[in-house]
């Protein structure tokens, strides 16, 4: 038996928004708008706006795959620098009270230097 393969739409063309396997739901990274706008522009977001933007664009992401923000079972949280971990943990909690959902947190580089925050998650219906 094959299990059919669902896709929706994401934040640019190559990347879907969610990939869906069953009951499995997976995002792809995900960027504040603002940020992404940011990397053309020069402009400065604030990571707070940055974290907000993109955690509340996972909600929308995984509306439109069907499945809510409280069926996430992992977080892969990508920081700029790694004095926004308390900024990251305060912000988490706001959606994911204790226990929440298996995450990492990493510093990683970007492609660009307007963008301080990406979010991975993987969900189950």
């Amino acid at each position: 038996m094959t299990m059919q393969i669902i896709r929706t739409p994401g934040q640019s063309p190559m990347l879907p928004g969610t990939v869906s396997v069953g009951d499995l739901v997976w995002t792809s990274g995900l960027v504040s708008p603002s940020a992404l706008a940011a990397v053309a522009s020069g402009a400065d977001v604030p990571a707070r706006q940055q974290i907000s933007e993109t955690l509340a664009l996972l909600r929308s992401t995984l509306d439109e795959a069907g499945v809510s923000v409280d069926r996430v079972v992992r977080v892969e949280a990508f920081l700029s620098a790694a004095e926004l971990v308390p900024l990251w943990n305060e912000l988490y909690l706001e959606v994911w009270p204790r226990p929440g959902p298996a995450r990492i947190t990493l510093v990683a580089g970007f492609v660009s230097p307007a963008i301080h925050f990406e979010l991975i998650a993987t969900a189950a219906r």
